[in-house]
């Protein structure tokens, strides 16, 4: 039976009515991509969150790991996703401030393909030494590299790392008295390290913190100028020698660029309120994690602050990746 003239203008009043209906944001479950492996620390810190976020926007946050590239493969994977605040960012310093001056060819602009939500953690990074190494303080690892023959080796979870660029500048103070040694990741140069393979090790603090409490490795400074409360025995680099240098990993959450005012706003207060609940906090404290809330505007101007930051330690350092 066909329809009536009156019959089909009422049906097309209603279709254009039920299309142009703004739908509530969310209404299905958000994806949070995270730019390392499974069982890794960001994706360890986004599961920590993501029940608190969940109940918060009522909707699940599928985690969903997509290492490699050094993180721009999960990067670049948001940026060109669809800016409707269902596929969101956990990213880190790696991609969003160090890789644009060490990648040659970055298919994406960390800060023109995405909009900030908000910052939610860091934690510093660690100088460890295996027992055997004959230095207890920076100012002495620093006077051993100087006599040893070749420099002294340190191993790092690989080319590029905010450990390795910390290497390169203790090598810039000392002349070039220190050899790099990637790794493949943090695990395997944290294994060679403790196996005394090399003696000495600039690697993330979260991982290494029960090899410092059972002295299997020895913790020489953390990379913050004051000391971190995960490691308190082990001073911070003001007290080491090196005053000026303070840096963190920092990890945030972002959205493509394009992203609605609204989603971004509520995301923001989810984050917020996930990260004053104490036994969240609790939880990031006991993984070496410091909880670190920010406005969008702050960590927007965090990640261009650190872009400037650190593009002349890749060159310094001569790390380049075509």
């Amino acid at each position: 039976m066909r329809p009536t003239r009156r019959g089909l203008a009422a049906l097309l009043c209603a279709t254009a009515g039920v299309a142009g209906a703004a739908t509530p944001w969310p209404d299905r479950p958000v994806r949070l991509i995270i730019p390392g492996p499974p069982g890794g620390s960001s994706d360890i810190m986004a599961r920590i969150l993501a029940d608190e976020v969940a109940r918060a926007i009522g909707q699940p946050m599928v985690i969903e790991p997509k290492p490699g590239v050094g993180g721009n493969l999960a990067t670049d994977h948001v940026a060109r996703a669809q800016p409707d605040g269902y596929t969101l960012l956990f990213g880190d310093i790696g991609p969003l401030a160090i890789n644009p001056a060490l990648f040659a060819n970055l298919t994406y602009d960390p800060v023109r393909d995405f909009d900030p939500i908000a910052q939610v953690a860091l934690f510093p990074w660690i100088i460890v030494a295996h027992p055997s190494l004959p230095a207890r303080t920076l100012e002495e690892v620093m006077a051993l590299a100087r006599r040893t023959p070749g420099g002294l080796a340190y191993a790092t979870p690989g080319i590029g790392t905010p450990s390795h660029l910390t290497g390169a500048i203790l090598s810039e103070k000392t002349g070039g008295a220190f050899i790099h040694v990637p790794y493949r990741g943090g695990g395997p140069a944290t294994t060679d390290v403790l196996a005394g393979q090399v003696k000495l090790g600039i690697l993330g603090l979260p991982p290494v913190a029960q090899h410092l409490r059972s002295g299997a490795l020895r913790g020489i400074a953390v990379s913050t100028a004051a000391r971190s409360p995960t490691a308190p025995e082990v001073p911070g680099m003001a007290e080491s020698g090196l005053p000026g240098f303070d840096a963190a990993v920092w990890y945030g959450v972002l959205a493509p660029h394009g992203t609605g005012s609204e989603v971004i706003a509520r995301m923001n207060a989810a984050l917020g309120r996930a990260l004053a609940d104490p036994a969240v906090r609790q939880r990031l404290q006991q993984q070496g994690v410091s909880p670190a809330f920010s406005s969008p505007e702050a960590f927007a101007a965090l990640i261009r602050a650190e872009i400037t930051r650190w593009a002349p330690v890749v060159r310094a350092a001569g790390a380049r990746i075509e």
